[in-house]
């Protein structure tokens, strides 16, 4: 059956230099997805999509991620930020599987969009891409190009 997740975000912040930053501390402890990436102009580098039964107290555990850290770190551009949305539950539906729907959901959101989502151990999730060379008769429904998670 499907989940279909429900998440309200809130605007992001820029990534605090420790877990004891005041704007963390404005994170709620409410059940959640949370994403870390660099901003420069208008792109964006995806690096970690989570999700937190207390978003407040994972997102604090996190930034002494070292791996994650790192890899934020050693970006190239951009400003290091972090966004939160908290999971509104519908009718029927329990935290667990609707967090877990709505971290993979996501993920392969920013995969297929291309971002090197860093998210197991602070290494980029392996990617599979499948090029279609078009012709005429399928351009309005085939894609160019469809890249998933390994």
């Amino acid at each position: 059956m499907a989940v279909n997740p429900l998440l309200n975000w809130h605007k992001p912040i820029d990534l605090p230099d420790g877990k004891t930053d005041a704007a963390v501390k404005l994170i709620p402890s409410k059940p959640g997805i949370y994403v870390f990436f660099r901003e420069f102009g208008s792109s964006v580098q995806i690096f970690y999509v989570g999700k937190a039964l207390k978003l407040q107290g994972r997102i604090k555990g996190q930034l002494n991620n070292h791996s994650l850290m790192t890899a934020i770190s050693r970006a190239k551009n951009g400003k290091r930020k972090l966004v939160w949305a908290e999971l509104k539950l519908k009718p029927g539906q329990t935290v667990d599987s609707a967090l877990k729907a709505a971290e993979k959901l996501m993920i392969r959101h920013f995969v297929e969009e291309g971002q090197p989502v860093h998210n197991i151990q602070g290494k980029r999730i392996p990617v599979q891409t499948l090029t279609n060379k078009l012709i005429k008769e399928v351009k309005h429904f085939v894609p160019s190009s469809v890249t998933v998670d390994a």
